[in-house]
């Protein structure tokens, strides 16, 4: 089971990436015009966007095409269609693979045993972790949308680099909520080990 996750994990992740680099084209129906916008990945990173589209359809060599602005009526809405795809296998992705990691390592309790302060510990941890995680993997996806909006208005008043920047620091409390869940896992594996040692010591006595 774990194994087959992280395969499917692994392929859906590849997808997301070829979705992002898959050039994106447009069809005018009343121009007959197809015409490319790049790529979901030019526009993430600011090397594609209206400005360029716009410049692209003024220099037009067909009149109709250019008084269409194909390019820049209908790239923004099919280039931001492969961003939430590639956004969404990437949550995908994300998922299984929390899958893999929770089905690679069960919180088991012994049956007729006590439900320990060290199993509450690692459930607590570990599900504090995967929510982080998860909250973490949206909030990214989140500021890549925003900065790849190529119709904001919000840039402009200001850079899309601090817009991003900005987005991330927002970020900083979830991932330490993350840290945070991390270090009760580990408390609680240690409590665990502790009590295997103690058990070992007073059976040997």
């Amino acid at each position: 089971m774990a194994r087959s996750s992280r395969i499917a994990a692994a392929v859906v992740l590849v997808a997301a990436v070829v979705v992002s680099l898959a050039q994106v084209q447009v069809e005018h129906d009343e121009t007959d015009a197809s015409r490319a916008c790049g790529s979901a990945l030019d526009t993430m990173v600011d090397r594609s966007g209206w400005e360029l589209w716009w410049s692209q359809d003024l220099a037009e060599p067909s009149p109709s095409v250019r008084a269409a602005l194909v390019r820049t009526h209908l790239c923004p809405d099919a280039v931001n269609r492969m961003i939430g795809i590639a956004a969404g296998l990437t949550v995908a992705a994300a998922a299984l693979a929390l899958m893999g990691r929770a089905s690679r390592r069960p919180d088991r309790v012994a049956e007729g045993t006590v439900d320990t302060l060290q199993s509450r510990l690692t459930r607590l941890g570990r599900t504090s972790a995967s929510a982080a995680l998860a909250l973490l993997l949206a909030g990214v996806i989140a500021v890549i949308v925003l900065v790849a909006d190529a119709d904001s208005t919000l840039f402009l008043y200001t850079d899309r680099l601090v817009v991003a920047v900005i987005g991330l620091l927002i970020l900083v409390p979830i991932l330490a909520l993350w840290l945070i869940a991390r270090f009760v896992i580990i408390l609680g594996e240690s409590l665990g080990s502790l009590e295997s040692a103690g058990t070992n010591d007073q059976a040997e006595q």
